[in-house]
């Protein structure tokens, strides 16, 4: 049987990553019959309450339609995709020079499980670390450094808000939060900066 392709645009936004990357051409093969569907098939679909058309990867088929996921994404799409919808399947993606293969069914259905576990055990398993960082940021014991670093507060004027940005020589390392007026320092600053010496102030 002869397979059917079309070349697809580009591929945007995470939700696919590292599978998809934004700007990855696709490369398409067009379904013949709805049985040649499979779990774990990375598909091409109209999303069902905008205007963009979506590349997710399908992990449950079901009597009207498909359920779908991307790899990237913490929750399963609240719509159910129907059969007719489906534009295609994805096979490759030109990324620069190469093409990379995109596998579908079962060995796609495994990669996209290997992938939630890669993007959970990083978010999770970094939390006790994130924790004690804050933590010591919070403890205060680094701002005898504070006299070293050069600050400097810009204030930057926009439409309807002002913003407040934390500069040491020529890199900005935090801004004022306008919600609570509180500072925001980037790491590893945050462990040396008082931010009782910057003050809280408002942000407008």
């Amino acid at each position: 049987m002869e397979t059917v392709k079309s070349k697809y645009s580009t591929c945007n936004g995470p939700s696919m990553n590292p599978t998809l990357k934004p700007g990855d051409g696709l490369e398409m093969y067009t379904y013949r019959d709805r049985a040649e569907i499979c779990v774990g098939d990375v598909i091409v679909y109209p999303h069902p309450f905008g205007t963009v058309d979506v590349v997710h990867r399908i992990i449950e088929i079901k009597p009207d339609g498909v359920i779908t996921r991307g790899d990237n994404n913490n929750k399963i799409d609240p719509y159910t995709v129907r059969f007719d919808d489906i534009i295609g399947k994805v096979i490759a993606a030109k990324r620069r020079n190469r093409r990379i293969p995109i596998k579908g069914g079962k060995t796609g259905f495994c990669i996209h499980k290997l992938m939630l576990l890669r993007k959970y055990s990083m978010q999770y398993g970094l939390a006790p670390l994130v924790a004690v960082s804050n933590i010591i940021a919070a403890s205060g014991i680094f701002n005898v450094l504070h006299p070293v670093f050069d600050l400097r507060i810009i204030h930057i004027n926009g439409e309807h808000q002002r913003q407040l940005i934390l500069v040491t020589g020529n890199r900005a390392i935090g801004k004022l939060l306008e919600e609570s007026g509180e500072w925001q320092i980037r790491f590893p600053y945050k462990y040396f900066i008082d931010k009782r010496r910057l003050g809280k102030q408002p942000a407008k």
